[in-house]
């Protein structure tokens, strides 16, 4: 297990307000493997990978949905296993940039499976940070934000205000990826905020691209 962190990231949009916007939904995601298509640095060029996988031996099959947030407020709908949830992110490099990418988080609830989706932001002024000790930090911006779900709830939380508005605004902050020599960690942490625009928050401009403390709650 990695040791908490608390890590004021300097990663932001060039004038982009560091307040946070109003009605921010997170889902914090511990445990899931990443893998680079090389060696990983602040100027890397090419793809990280992170995904749940509960087969290869390689990997860590751990991989748990803690909970949801709705404001910073903990929703206790956590507990969701490898088994019950699938997540899968890919994100392109260049010099450090992020280029384009994806995500999917989806969720088996009882039989009905629930998803949101997003395409990935590319950056100004990089999205790696190199904390030291083969630690990095890495995050950015979220666009066209969709949620597809059979009942209005996301790990039983009411997601009506997002996907009422949908395609939605967010960002990621994927915490403490610390690769091995073949460019893979199996203990990887992902928090994906999804945002509501507001007349007074300019949701996207104001949640930069990482200007967070990003507090993980891990021994």
């Amino acid at each position: 297990m990695k040791k908490t962190t608390t890590m004021a990231m300097a990663l932001m949009l060039a004038g982009a307000p560091a307040a946070m916007a109003d009605n921010i939904l997170q889902i914090d995601i511990d445990a899931l493997s990443a893998e680079a298509s090389g060696a990983f640095s602040e100027s890397f060029t090419g793809t990280l990978h992170i995904f749940n996988n509960a087969t290869d031996a390689d990997l860590n099959g751990n991989a748990e949905i803690l909970d949801l947030l709705v404001d910073g407020t903990a929703q206790g709908t956590g507990g969701a296993t490898t088994s019950e949830f699938a997540f899968d992110m890919n994100i392109s490099f260049a010099g450090g940039e992020i280029t384009s990418g994806s995500l999917t988080v989806a969720v088996d609830q009882g039989g009905s499976e629930n998803t949101y989706t997003a395409s990935l932001a590319p950056t100004s002024g990089g999205a790696i940070l190199d904390i030291g000790n083969g630690t990095f930090l890495v995050g950015g911006l979220t666009f066209n934000g969709l949620f597809a779900d059979a009942d209005g709830t996301f790990l039983g939380v009411d997601i009506t205000r997002w996907g009422s508005i949908q395609p939605v605004p967010g960002r990621f902050a994927q915490i403490a990826f610390t690769p091995n020599q073949d460019n893979i960690d199996s203990d990887t942490d992902v928090d994906v905020f999804i945002a509501v625009p507001t007349p007074a928050g300019a949701a996207m401009a104001g949640l930069g691209i990482l200007g967070l403390a990003a507090r993980r709650r891990r021994a």
